[in-house]
């Protein structure tokens, strides 16, 4: 064999273990082969920010360090460590995606699953919340700071209003003892928080095409855009999510109408300074306004006639803007 030259030897197709899990349970059928998703993922993603939980089995399992699949097909989820099922999952509906994310100060992760009407929570101990959605929800995907909502085409969308949960609440109690303990009250809260959504009631007629729910006991909200030094509402429905990070703020899209990839940086709008500028500067304490956030675009490319199947690492991301 001349010298640089390596043999390789194909071991064989790569499989998800969920498809032997599934073997294993007695189904499904031999037809359906091709109808199912999985992920791999590191098992950190799961793990909380603060790690000081007992020796539970949780615990133990996201310590280990072999291949962490979620493999989905129909209602049914099926996460795996390496060649052992740990967890199985059973949703009312058929799932259309599913990803990692955390919200907010909340040190655990959570896993995110979107159904046709409605989004389902799992923290890593169990527990679940069921959140009523409207058919107009396509896609989620994970930000370091919440679940991003991706909106169909015009038409049946999302509109500001009540965020009904269905019980049980997952872990609701601490969240609001957490609240309590840093000073929040929503009752003390409600009138600045009632008077700041007047103030902002333009933005209830609105269509948001992207939201963003940062909080298990708060609605979701629109997100805005950038452009030209302007701060928008986001109302572009062709500008579709391809890719997120948990890690850092980054977005990458693609918009079929204009033929261009976009990457955007997600930031933090300062509520304060639409205060400043109305009447309500003098009741609205800035400490109690929410967080609200916008996209910014730091790279577009034009000219492809389809959306990228991958994105680029991210370093190769920020070296290319």
């Amino acid at each position: 064999m001349p010298v640089g030259v390596r043999q390789l030897s194909v071991l064989g197709e790569f499989k998800p273990f969920g498809l032997i899990a599934e073997a294993l349970d007695g189904k499904p059928s031999d037809t359906s082969t091709d109808d199912y998703d999985y992920f791999l993922f590191d098992p950190e993603i799961a793990r909380q920010r603060e790690d000081s939980s007992d020796n539970d089995a949780s615990a133990s399992a996201l310590s280990d360090r072999r291949d962490h699949e979620l493999f989905i097909r129909g209602n049914r989820i099926i996460w795996s460590i390496g060649a052992r099922v740990f967890k199985r999952f059973t949703l009312p509906s058929s799932v259309i995606k599913a990803c990692w994310c955390r919200m907010g100060d909340n040190p655990e992760a959570l896993l995110c699953v979107l159904q046709l009407d409605s989004l389902t929570i799992y923290n890593t101990s169990g527990e679940v919340v069921s959140i009523p959605l409207p058919g107009s929800i396509t896609s989620i995907w994970s930000l370091p700071f919440g679940l991003l909502l991706q909106q169909g085409a015009e038409g049946n969308l999302l509109k500001h209003g009540p965020f009904p949960y269905s019980s049980p609440s997952l872990g609701s109690r601490d969240i609001i003892r957490n609240r309590r303990e840093t000073g929040h009250s929503p009752h003390n809260n409600y009138s600045f928080l009632s008077a700041y959504d007047q103030l902002l009631k333009g933005e209830s007629s609105s269509m948001s095409s992207h939201l963003i729910l940062k909080d298990l006991l708060e609605e979701p909200q629109s997100i805005y855009i950038e452009e030209r030094g302007k701060l928008n509402i986001m109302s572009d429905f062709d500008e579709r999510t391809i890719w997120t990070s948990d890690l850092i703020p980054l977005m990458a899209s693609y918009n079929k109408v204009k033929m261009q990839h976009s990457v955007w940086v997600a930031e933090v709008i300062n509520s304060s300074l639409e205060v400043e500028n109305s009447s309500l500067s003098a009741t609205v304490p800035t400490g109690v306004l929410p967080k609200r956030f916008s996209f910014r675009r730091i790279w577009q490319g034009k000219g492809a006639h389809t959306a990228a199947s991958k994105v680029l690492d991210p370093i190769v991301v920020k070296v290319c803007t």
